[in-house]
């Protein structure tokens, strides 16, 4: 029954095809490969995922400190395959990521947000 529902989730994440550029996931990596753009973002250190639906097609985009948002077509070329590097992010509610996938609007959303490691400062008076 996982296995199954885990098909049905990675269904439901398929954008369509025919978008520009092409995703490759190695390694913890996820590398896009653009007409206009690209590059690579490593999932450990990855501070945010945001799906920017304010863009046509909607694109997927992946925050690492130190280097600028990488952008990424929903529909680009083995975009399939960032289900399953998505999912490995800490806390990430794949449910939710596929809701807002097929809702519409233009709003840009946050899907999941890296929680600090800091312990929390505590104040002195």
């Amino acid at each position: 029954v996982g296995l199954a529902w885990i098909g049905v989730q990675r269904l439901r994440f398929r954008a369509g095809r025919g978008g520009p550029g092409a995703v490759q996931v190695d390694e913890g990596e996820v590398t896009y490969f653009g007409p206009l753009t690209g590059g690579t973002v490593a999932l450990r250190e990855m501070q945010s995922l945001t799906l920017e639906r304010n863009m046509y097609p909607a694109h997927w985009r992946l925050d690492q400190p130190g280097q600028a948002a990488l952008l990424i077509p929903v529909n680009a070329a083995g975009s399939e395959a960032l289900f399953d590097a998505f999912a490995t992010l800490p806390g990430i509610r794949t449910e939710r990521m596929l809701g807002e996938l097929r809702a519409g609007g233009v709003q840009s959303v946050v899907i999941w947000q890296r929680q600090s490691q800091r312990p929390p400062v505590r104040v002195l008076h």
